[in-house]
């Protein structure tokens, strides 16, 4: 059954932040009872075109109405993989690809829904079971890997589960392991230490293994937004969110322990069902063992911060906003979109 859309778009340039917000308004409204996903890859902080905070804020709050979830990859956390990480000095836009590449594929390829706890069983009630552990839904879907549950109904399983609330669509994407291929031969694989990993890349707000200085996320944040964090509300000791999506892929993921992700310090008390873990035990690509996490949480409140600021700085003297006028966008546009993106960071930064 379709499911949806997944565009992907970049947000700094014209094309990719005009163009890809007016697609998928118009996907949207063809297309009102199916998801559409955005997956958006955020530019470099040093700067890639001038006005490249205009454009990723005007597109960001025009995705907030359109899209029923925003997938963010930073572009400068993608080049920290691939020279920190994957052992690559001079990155190119196609390592960078292959970084994201495997990330979605990790949570996008087919999986089963597995119980948070491996010892309980799993229970759908739309499931037949037939013989040999299979079973059929309703709609005459096959499911069942292993003992796991119904598979992953993408997109819309995705978007009830991650982006229930209207107001929270802003998703980050983790994967591990991320190895270079000279270690990949010394490497041993088990649960344990990747969901470790995993947990305190979230916890710290980490893209990645190489920034886990485990500085606590609200310590970064009184740096950054000093006297203002007033204004959008307390930050608290780690990185909150409102609901995760962990999908293992490889032997034993039906059993992994992923406790570690119901630690109580990671939601707000008014969340439902903050953790939904799905598996398969076939490997991804050249990993044993690997794990995907797709969040809504509060890592992507800094980047936007920073590119509001910026944009804010810009707008003030009036900079380069010609470049709109003369095609139609007035300043009640930019001032619209302001007020959507501190709404945004406002929200986050209350859990």
């Amino acid at each position: 059954m379709f499911g949806g859309f997944l565009t992907a778009q970049s947000m700094a340039g014209g094309t990719g932040s005009g163009l890809g917000a007016y697609v998928t308004e118009l996907l949207k409204d063809e297309y009102p009872s199916k998801c559409v996903l955005s997956h958006c890859i955020w530019p470099y902080e040093s700067g890639e075109v001038i006005v490249q905070n205009y454009n990723a804020l005007l597109t960001l709050a025009k995705l907030q109405e359109s899209a029923d979830g925003i997938i963010i990859s930073q572009n400068d956390a993608l080049s920290s993989i691939c020279r920190k990480t994957l052992g690559i000095p001079r990155s190119s836009f196609d390592h960078m690809n292959d970084v994201v590449a495997n990330s979605l594929a990790s949570i996008f390829l087919p999986a089963s829904w597995r119980t948070v706890c491996p010892s309980e069983r799993n229970e759908h009630p739309r499931k037949t079971f037939r013989d040999k552990g299979q079973y059929e839904d309703e709609d005459g879907i096959k499911g069942g890997i292993y003992g796991a549950g119904m598979p992953v109904r993408l997109l819309s399983d995705l978007v009830s589960k991650l982006c229930a609330h209207p107001g929270y669509r802003m998703l980050s994407l983790r994967f591990t392991p991320q190895i270079s291929n000279k270690s990949l031969n010394f490497t041993t694989f088990n649960w344990g230490a990747q969901i470790k990993q995993l947990q305190q890349m979230l916890m710290t707000e980490a893209l990645g293994d190489f920034d886990l200085d485990l500085i606590l996320p609200s310590a970064k944040k009184d740096t950054l937004l000093g006297s203002k964090v007033s204004r959008f509300g307390n930050t608290p000791n780690v990185n909150r969110c409102l609901a995760n999506m962990l999908v293992l892929r490889g032997s034993g993921s039906l059993t992994a322990d992923v406790s570690r992700f119901e630690h109580e310090s990671l939601y707000p008390v008014w969340s439902v069902d903050h953790l939904s873990v799905a598996v398969n035990p076939a490997k991804l690509g050249k990993y044993e063992m690997s794990a995907g996490l797709l969040c809504n949480c509060q890592s992507t409140v800094m980047c936007t911060f920073r590119a509001l600021s910026r944009a804010y700085g810009m707008f003030a003297s009036r900079a380069y906003l010609h470049q709109y006028f003369k095609f139609g966008m007035e300043i009640s546009t930019f001032e619209e979109a302001f007020t959507t993106v501190e709404d945004i960071i406002s929200r986050y930064l209350a859990l």
